[in-house]
This record gives structure tokens, sequence and C-alpha cells, in this order.
């Protein structure tokens, strides 16, 4: 069965390769810059939350620029269409780069509680325009026969970049720390961090964009929201991960201080452990066609999803460093793998007109749920760095059962049999 699946694997690797080479010169231009922003995004990732606590500030404050972050992201993710129509997407795009390299140089730059939330609220912005315009650019320059390929080229791409993001994100500071303070390392990583997703404004710069007639952001985000006949399907799409949602915020941006705080991790390892679980996490994204194939995709979501639960309990009782790693390890697998399906089962079977309106509202409103989970991981990690584990596991648990429920009777039946390429669709 192993060696099945490690070729089934080597033939997707070829078949990718072969799909790279054929890609448009904006499509690749993309890919250049996303994955410069995963490298970047990598070594942030490694140090963001243990530079606030060791610069003096608590787990409150690393949970409330998270939580601006997460709320600025979403509210604008609404915006994504209409400002399309109006400015086009390489304006966009480089603004949005530009906007978040100053946020993070001036993260970077200042130490006060106040400053840090301010530019994680400049960075969710950044954040939510790229993810507003990123899937409608990819669609808009691929064929139909390529687009697939691109979407998932593009996710693992970002991934695989971030797993040299993590390494270098926990090994910089450690090379730093015998010239200068440990605080000012965490600066200097950061700002190299911002240093690196700038070399991403060039290739955007050079996207070759069709010219289009310019139209009212207010106009046109009027006519994007009148166009969505599916509001009962947005309802069913955000109630089931709610709760995941939540949990995921309460626990994710606090792994690395967990690591460091609670395991006594030295940054370097910290770096490598988090860079590891990229490359499971990429590795697990080739397991889920399979996981389409023999489950579909409602109890393939639920059955990834609720087999983090114990893992989840396990990393808040765990009894040895080993086994709290593997857990996070294959907790991360399991979740990246779900979140592409649930994207697939979200937009089955819905008119294309609805599609980018509702990604758009549901990434705002499980965004929503993700800054009130980085608020209440905030104030948990004070008191315990392993007690919301525990919570969310039941979160996790609550949000596996209900997905089931919710969409038992009510997904298509092309779902409920898929023969469907998933990884064509991991965005």
């Amino acid at each position: 069965m192993v060696a099945k699946y490690a070729r089934s694997v080597q033939g997707q690797f070829l078949d990718y390769h072969n799909a790279l080479s054929n890609f448009g010169f904006n499509a690749q231009r993309f890919l250049i810059s996303g994955s410069l922003q995963g490298l970047g995004g990598g070594m942030l990732a490694a140090v963001f939350g243990i530079y606030i606590k060791t610069a003096g500030m608590s787990e409150r404050v690393v949970g409330d620029a998270e939580a601006a972050l997460a709320a600025a992201a979403a509210v604008v993710s609404l915006l994504g269409t209409p400002l399309i129509a109006r400015f086009g997407y390489r304006a966009l795009m480089l603004g949005a780069l530009l906007l978040m390299v100053g946020a993070r140089l001036g993260m970077a730059s200042f130490t006060a509680a106040g400053a840090l939330i301010g530019f994680s609220i400049a960075v969710g912005l950044g954040d939510g325009f790229l993810r507003a315009v990123g899937s409608a650019f990819m669609s808009q320059n691929s064929h139909s026969e390529e687009r697939g390929h691109l979407f998932s080229i593009d996710f693992l791409a970002r991934v695989s970049a971030s797993i040299l993001g993590g390494l270098l994100g926990g090994y910089l500071p450690e090379l730093l720390d015998g010239s200068m303070s440990e605080v000012a390392s965490y600066q200097w990583t950061i700002a190299a961090a911002a240093l690196i997703i700038a070399l991403g404004i060039g290739p955007i710069m050079s996207l070759k964009e069709v010219e289009r007639p310019k139209t009212s952001v207010m106009g046109a985000y009027r006519a994007s929201f009148l166009m969505l006949t599916s509001w009962r399907r947005l309802l069913r799409v955000v109630g089931p991960q709610a709760s995941i949602a939540m949990a995921g915020g309460m626990v994710v941006p606090f792994v690395p201080l967990y690591l460091k705080g609670e395991l006594g991790i030295g940054m370097g390892h910290v770096g490598l452990i988090l860079g590891v679980a990229s490359a499971v996490t990429a590795l697990g994204v080739f397991g889920i066609p399979v996981v389409a194939r023999k489950l579909g995709l409602p109890a393939g979501v639920a059955l990834l999803q609720g087999l983090t639960v114990p893992l989840l309990a396990a990393v808040g009782f765990a009894g040895s460093l080993q086994f709290a790693i593997v857990s996070l390890f294959v907790r991360g697998a399991l979740m990246n793998m779900a979140g592409p399906l649930y994207n697939q089962l979200a937009l089955e079977g819905l008119p294309d007109e609805d599609k980018p309106v509702l990604s758009g509202w549901m990434f705002f409103g499980l965004n929503m749920m993700c800054f009130l989970g980085n608020k209440i991981g905030g104030h948990l990690m004070e008191v315990s760095y392993t007690l919301p584990y525990s919570i969310a596991a039941i979160l996790y648990a609550f949000g596996a059962v209900t997905t089931v429920v919710v969409w038992r009777a009510a997904v298509p039946e092309s779902v409920r049999t898929p023969a469907l390429r998933v990884l064509a669709d991991a965005a």
C-alpha cells in the first residue's frame, strides 16, 4: 500500500512539473511572488509571538495582534470583487504587498503594544486584499484544463517555501543573538522576512493586465451583493465550521510560544519543528484525492477534523516532548487536508456568478470566528499554555459532528459519490 501511494505521489509530481512549464507569463510571476510570501510568512510565524513575549508583553497582546489581523482581513475580503472592477489586479496586489511590507518593518521597529496592534491591522488589510483577488486572478489567467494545476501548485509552493521560512525564522535569531540582545535578534529577523516578501513586488509589477472600464466601487459592491442567490448555502457553509475556526484561532498562533515556553525548546529547534510541520502538510495534501474517492467530501472533512480531536487533547496533556511534537505535526497535516476538501464542498453545484461572492462571505465569517478565538486564546494562554488545547478539542469535535449532520442531506449527488480531482482545487 505504501508503494502504491509512493507511485501515485510520483505520478502527480510529474504531472504538475509538466503543467508548471506550460503556465502563462502572468501565472508564473504570480507563483514566484507567492513563494516569496510563503518564505517570509514562515519566518514570521516562527518568531512573531515569541518576539512580543520577549519584549515584555503578555500572551494577551499576541492574541490581540492576531485578532486585529484576522478582523481586518475579514472585512477587506468582502470588497475583492468591486475593487478588482475599479482598480484591476496588479494595482491591488502591489498596494497590498507594500502595505504588508511597511507594516512588518514597523513591527520590527516599535515594541509598544498599541503600535503592534495597529501594524497588525495594516497587515490584515494587505492579507485580505491578496486573498480576495488571488483566486480570481488565477482563474482569469489560466485555461480551464490547467486551472486546477495552478491552484494546487500555488498552494504547494507557498507551503514548501514556508518550510525554509520556518527554518530561517528559528536559526537566524540564534545566529544574531551573540552580537545583540534577544529582542533585537527577533526584530532583525522580522525585518529580513519583510524584505523577502518585498522581493515579491517585482514579479507583480511585471504582470500584463488587460485594460478594463473603471466602475464605481460601491456600485460594483451592490451589484455583487445582489448577485448572490445562495444565502442558505452560505449559512450551511459557515455554521458547521464556525467552532473549528474559533478553535484554530485559540491555539495556532501560540504554537511557537508553547514550544519555547512550555516545552523549553530553543529557537533553532522551534524553527526546525515548524519547518518539518510544513513539510508534513505538503505531503499530506497528496492524500486528499484518496480521502475524497473513498469517503466523499462531507464524511472526508468530518473524519479528518474528527481525528484532530484526540491529538489536540494529547498536546494539552502530553507527557513527553516527542509525543507533543508528533501530535502537532499530525494535527496540522490533517487540518490542511480538510481545508481544500471543505472549499470544494462549499462551492460544489453553485452558479458561477455566486462563487466569488460566497467565497468572500465565507472567508469573512470564518475569519471573524478566528478573531474571536484569537482574543479568547490570548486570555487563556496567560493562565495556561495547555488549557486552550483541551477546549479547542471540544470545539473541533462539535464542528466535525455538525458538518456531517448539516451536509448529509443537503450535499449534491455529484459530491456524495465523488470521482473528483480535489487536489486540483486546493487553494
